[in-house]
């Protein structure tokens, strides 16, 4: 009896996408390809109108997108709520995201300039809090899926696993 196999699945990042994610060709991923993706930064090639993953490198990321850009990313929000499988991947920790604006500042910052750190910080009027609160109410409000992984690595192995799965879940296996 022949060995039953799914396809691979081809990655497909948004053409907007800074310094993201690789995803080359291996056992169960055909590769990647760059397309401009109305919403979010990666999908699943002819899954497009399912699956979205927003990718989310630093806390000032989000800080930027809950400031200066709330009203955009609040409709990207929005826009990702039609899709069945959405996800933002955080490159850093929960502990990162509740302790900014403290947290982008090295221990070395702190303590060789803590004048500076200090007037750095006041300058900021998002807090960590703040940060948790929106991703917890497009969580809740938008069933969108916040993982916070620690680094890019670990994001990437994250996202990685969501589209296997995700690509077994879609496609019977065929002998």
């Amino acid at each position: 009896m022949a060995k039953k196999t799914i396809p691979k699945y081809t990655v497909l990042q948004d053409t907007r996408e800074q310094k993201g994610w690789y995803f080359g060709e291996y056992d169960k991923c055909a590769g990647m390809e760059q397309e401009t993706l109305k919403t979010g930064d990666y999908t699943i090639k002819g899954f497009e109108d399912m699956v979205c993953i927003e990718r989310k490198f630093s806390v000032e990321e989000i800080a930027n997108n809950r400031g200066k850009k709330k009203k955009a990313f609040d409709k990207e929000m929005q826009r990702m709520q039609e899709f069945a499988f959405k996800y933002i991947i955080c490159e850093f920790s929960m502990s990162d995201l509740v302790d900014y604006p403290n947290s982008i500042f090295s221990d070395y910052m702190k303590q060789t300039r803590p004048a500076y750190v200090e007037a750095q910080i006041k300058k900021r009027r998002i807090t960590g809090k703040y940060l948790l609160r929106s991703l917890m109410e497009y969580q809740n409000w938008y069933g969108i899926h916040v993982l916070f992984c620690d680094n890019k690595d670990n994001a990437f192995l994250v996202a990685n696993s969501i589209f296997k799965r995700l690509n077994e879940m879609f496609h019977e296996p065929t002998e």
